[in-house]
C-alpha cells in the first residue's frame, strides 16, 4: 500500500488551498487524517517607531550692550548735582535713567535717560537749576516749563526729580463731560497721601501725595519726557517713595510754568473736576411772552450793603477723586 504518496499530495493541496485565500488569516487549512500539520513561524509584531517632536526652545535675550561710559563716575557725578540717590556701584538701572533724564531736562537737552557725548560735556559745565520760591524750610517746587521737581530743603536744592504733567488733551470724565487735562498752578500744600496704590476713575496712582483736591504727586509705571497725565504730577514709582520719606502733610507745593494749566480758585468751569478744566454743558432756556403784570405799590427801600466778592480758599479742599 501507498500511503505516503498521498500524503504528500493531500498537504500540498491543503498549502495550495491556504495560499490562495487573499491573504485571510481567518482561512482554515484542511489537514487529512493521520497528516501532520506545517509548523508555522511565529511573526513579531510591527512597531512603527515614533519621533516624538522636539519642544520649541526660547530664543536667547540678546546680552544688552555694556556701557561706553565710566558708570560709577556718571553715578558720582550726579549724587554730587543732587540727581541721584542710589548705590554707587557702577550698575545702570533704573534710578541712575531717572536720575539722567532730570539733568539732561534741566540742561536742555534730549531727555531720553541715555548717556551719551553731551550729557558727558554737560556733566563737567552744568547749568544750575534757578529756584523762584524764597524761605527756609522744607517745600516742593514743580516747574511745569522744564518738567522737573525740586525738593527744598532750607532754601537749597536737596533733589532734583523728572516729572510728566497734564498733557493738554482733551477726555471724557466719568460723569461724560468732556474735559482737558491740565494741572493747577499756584502755592498749596500737601493735604493728604496714600501709602500704596490708588485706583481712581482716571487710573491707578502709587503713593500719592494730594495737594489740590484731585491732583496729587504721584509714582506711576509711565514717565515720558513730556506731558502725558490727566493734570497730575508724575514720577517715577522709586522717586515717589523717596517723596514719601522727604515730604508730608502740611508741606508747601509751588507749581508754576508750562502750556497745559489752570489756575486754582478761578471762574473756571469743571475745575473740581480731577484733570483739568470741563467744558460745562449749556442750560436750555425757554423764551415765552411774559405776561402784562401789574405795577407794583412804592415801597422804602434799604440802603443795599456791598457783596464781598469771591476770593480762592486758602486752603484747597480735598476730593476723594483721583487723577493720573
Amino acid at each position: 500500500m501507498h500511503r505516503k504518496p498521498l500524503a504528500v499530495g493531500a498537504l500540498a493541496l491543503a498549502l495550495l488551498t491556504s495560499a490562495c485565500n487573499d491573504g485571510n488569516p481567518t482561512a482554515t487549512v484542511h489537514v487529512p487524517p493521520g497528516t501532520q500539520a506545517p509548523a508555522t513561524e511565529p511573526t513579531s509584531p510591527v512597531v512603527v517607531p515614533t519621533t516624538a517632536a522636539p519642544s520649541p526652545t526660547a530664543s536667547p535675550k540678546p546680552k544688552p550692550k555694556p556701557p561706553t561710559y565710566d558708570v560709577k563716575a556718571v553715578q558720582t557725578r550726579l549724587t554730587a548735582l543732587n540727581y541721584y540717590v542710589g548705590a554707587v556701584d557702577g550698575e545702570p538701572g533704573g534710578q541712575l535713567r531717572s536720575a539722567v533724564m532730570a539733568f539732561q531736562k534741566v540742561n536742555g537737552l534730549g531727555a531720553d535717560g541715555s548717556v551719551g557725548p553731551k550729557t558727558l560735556a554737560a556733566l563737567k559745565a552744568p547749568a544750575t537749576p534757578m529756584l523762584r520760591g524764597t524761605g527756609g524750610g522744607t517745600r516742593v517746587e514743580v516747574d511745569l516749563t522744564k518738567q522737573v521737581l525740586y525738593v527744598v530743603k532750607d532754601g537749597a536744592i536737596a533733589r532734583i526729580l523728572p516729572v510728566s504733567s497734564g498733557s493738554g488733551e482733551r477726555y471724557l470724565t466719568k460723569r461724560g463731560n468732556r474735559a482737558t487735562a491740565l494741572s493747577p498752578v499756584g502755592y498749596y500744600k500737601v493735604q493728604r497721601r496714600i501709602l500704596g496704590e490708588r485706583h481712581a476713575d482716571l487710573g491707578t496712582l502709587y503713593d500719592p501725595q494730594y495737594f489740590y483736591k484731585g491732583w496729587a504727586i504721584h509714582g506711576s509705571n509711565s514717565v515720558p519726557a513730556y506731558p502725558a497725565s490727566h493734570g497730575c504730577i508724575r514720577v517715577t514709582r522709586t522717586d515717589a517713595k523717596y517723596l514719601l520719606r522727604e515730604i508730608g502733610v502740611g508741606t508747601a507745593v509751588y507749581v508754576y510754568g508750562g502750556r497745559h494749566v489752570f489756575t486754582a480758585g478761578s471762574s473756571a468751569p469743571g475745575t473740581d473736576d480731577p484733570g483739568g478744566d470741563t467744558e460745562a454743558k449749556p442750560t436750555p432756556t425757554a423764551t415765552a411772552t411774559p405776561k402784562p403784570t401789574a405795577s407794583p405799590k412804592p415801597t422804602a427801600t434799604a440802603t443795599p450793603s456791598a457783596s464781598p466778592a469771591p476770593t480762592a480758599s486758602a486752603t484747597p479742599q480735598v476730593s476723594s477723586r483721583g487723577s493720573s
